[in-house]
């Protein structure tokens, strides 16, 4: 059973996603971005229905071919993303998947607050339009998910990118979370590279996991 102080601590984790992943495309620093009216962003993300399908059933539907892309693979991208101050490398606790991956720079917090970025190369009948929209239906399904109905645009370095972010119950405890898929378009397919951000709900944790997010996007190298 979610606890009284549920809908506050979503509120302040919801407010504070979507502060720190809407300044992430702009040419304003990270302090900047703190300004952005949660209001306005509300309204655009909640006037609309959710996405039909994940973007995984979208690849599965429509035969396409997805390879996953590591540092170094021959003719991969350029995808460098900058560490955000107070955070680290994950090193060998990253996924085996992930492209690359940051945690926060203090080990003695529970939970520790994460940054995973993945890379896909896409091959087949794909619209980059179509992973846009439904890049946000994998977060709206998890447990007990709080927030916006779909994506809100923005930039992944030069990429033009969807946002989203929440909050959802893990083990009985409040987690936020939130994801940026950026799509690259090339001769022969299409990249997608993926921001998933988590962190505990404490709206200290949340402040940092959101300044460094916006960090990341707003100083990533990415090109074909």
């Amino acid at each position: 059973m979610k606890s009284s102080s549920f809908g506050a601590s979503v509120a302040i984790v919801a407010v504070a996603l979507g502060i720190g992943l809407t300044g992430c495309g702009s040419d304003t620093d990270t302090e900047a971005t703190t300004t952005t009216s949660p209001t306005e962003t509300t309204t655009e993300t909640t006037s609309q229905p959710a996405p039909e399908m994940t973007v995984a059933e979208y690849i599965q539907q429509n035969n396409i071919v997805e390879t996953p892309v590591h540092r170094g693979d021959p003719g991969a991208p350029t995808v460098e993303l900058p560490i955000p101050p107070g955070w680290q490398s994950a090193g060998n606790r990253a996924p085996a998947d992930a492209y690359d991956a940051f945690v926060y720079g203090d080990p003695t917090v529970p939970g520790q607050p994460s940054i995973i970025a993945y890379v896909v190369k896409l091959t087949g009948d794909v619209d980059p339009a179509k992973i846009l929209e439904y890049a946000p239906a994998e977060i709206q399904r998890l447990p007990d998910y709080d927030g916006p109905t779909t994506g809100s645009p923005t930039q992944l370095g030069p990429l033009d990118a969807t946002q989203i972010g929440g909050a959802y119950m893990k083990d009985d405890v409040l987690r936020a979370v939130g994801q940026m898929t950026a799509v690259m378009p090339v001769d022969d397919g299409l990249y997608v590279v993926q921001l998933n951000v988590e962190s505990p709900g404490q709206p200290e944790l949340v402040q940092q996991l959101t300044t460094a997010t916006a960090d990341i996007a707003l100083r990533a190298n990415i090109a074909p």
